[in-house]
């Protein structure tokens, strides 16, 4: 308020100043004297005029410059909105598939993990909506601590969550999805507020190469995680897994028995 106040009290005298010159000028052009009577009307009436109109206009001019600034703050929070999912803070389906279609131009080469929250239905049926949000918060948060700059994160489902890892290769992938699930698996869940629950996630791992479409991508990525399911879950599933050439599990030997298999 009382910057408008000085700006405008600063117009008024600059609005009296040109009046009194351009009044002197006429005068003294003309050859009539000086009076104080002209000098005080050529302050007077102009300050009468002069102040109101610029505290008014001042005044006008600073609503519509916060109205403008209100829109613009709100204009971008819709944009955020647009392209953030408001429970997560991750980005949502249709802006994580545009991004990563845009990251391929430059980094067409990586890995995509879908994930998905292992017996997510029983959670709410036992503890409530609110209780799987909890999971559901607790999951991306784990994804987003454990993310890199350059990885892409989005919620594209209910309980199901995709990250890209351009320039990687599937073994770092496999690498990366295991600390994404150990990380959710040591997670500190109390739906209840008490009792630890145990929140695994499911992951799928998909190579996506150049000129491969992001709808098959999706596809091999959705299989494995039907895969990593169908296994009995807390586990990811990748194109390694289906390879010929993927090492036996070792032999341990038991003292005093036979050899079993066991991965070790």
């Amino acid at each position: 308020m009382w910057s408008i106040i000085w700006k405008s009290v600063a117009m008024t005298l600059a609005i009296v100043a040109v009046s009194q010159i351009v009044s002197f000028s006429i005068r003294y052009s003309s050859g009539q004297p000086f009076t104080w009577f002209v000098f005080m009307m050529n302050s007077i009436l102009p300050t009468l005029t002069a102040l109101p109109g610029s505290l008014y206009i001042f005044r006008q001019n600073a609503r519509l410059q916060k109205a403008l600034d209100d829109m613009t703050v709100l204009h971008k929070e819709v944009s955020r909105r647009a392209t953030i999912d408001a429970m997560t803070g991750l980005l949502n389906r249709e802006t994580f598939l545009t991004q990563l279609r845009e990251i391929r131009r430059s980094a067409p080469d990586g890995v995509l993990l879908l994930i998905d929250a292992d017996n997510f239905k029983a959670i709410n049926d036992q503890y409530g909506h609110a209780a799987g949000d909890l999971a559901l918060m607790i999951i991306s948060d784990r994804l987003r601590h454990a993310d890199s700059t350059s990885y892409l994160t989005g919620r594209i489902g209910g309980e199901e969550f995709a990250v890209y890892l351009p320039d990687t290769s599937m073994e770092r992938g496999v690498e990366i999805a295991e600390q994404y699930r150990i990380q959710i698996e040591r997670a500190e869940f109390k739906p209840d507020g008490e009792v630890r629950h145990r929140l695994t996630v499911s992951i799928g791992a998909a190579p996506v190469r150049p000129g491969t479409k992001v709808s098959d991508v999706m596809r091999e990525a959705d299989q494995n995680l039907y895969e990593a399911k169908s296994k009995g879950r807390n586990r990811t599933v990748s194109p390694l897994d289906h390879s010929p050439l993927r090492k036996r599990p070792n032999l341990v030997v038991i003292p005093g028995g036979s050899g079993r298999e066991s991965n070790v």
